[in-house]
């Protein structure tokens, strides 16, 4: 299975495995718990995988960033850049998660 499901906005060249969707959703989840006010870096979570996984942090950026989407997506989590809500999908360069409620 994949982590698109009808009505995704991801195309089909953006789907991964289920296994890496969940373990980068909890890896997200958790390090939004443990830092509710200053938000993270999608990089941050890209690394803690990367160290669980054995494998390049950068490789592991697009998939950490279409969870991330989805979380938006579920009204979880908030996408900022410069201080302004953004779609993670479309913007480029640095931006930060912050928890939006659980």
């Amino acid at each position: 299975m994949v982590i698109e499901t009808s009505g995704s906005p991801f195309p089909l060249r953006y789907r991964f495995d289920d296994t890496l969707s969940a373990r980068t959703r909890d890896c997200l989840l958790a390090l939004l718990r443990d830092r509710r006010d200053e938000g993270i870096c999608p990089s941050e979570a890209a690394r803690v995988l990367a160290g669980q996984l054995g494998t390049e942090w950068r490789d592991l950026m697009r998939p950490v960033r279409l969870v991330a989407a989805e979380l938006a997506r579920e009204g979880r989590v908030e996408i900022r850049q410069n201080g302004k809500r953004v779609d993670i999908l479309d913007a480029r360069g640095p931006l930060r998660l912050h928890y939006r409620g659980w």
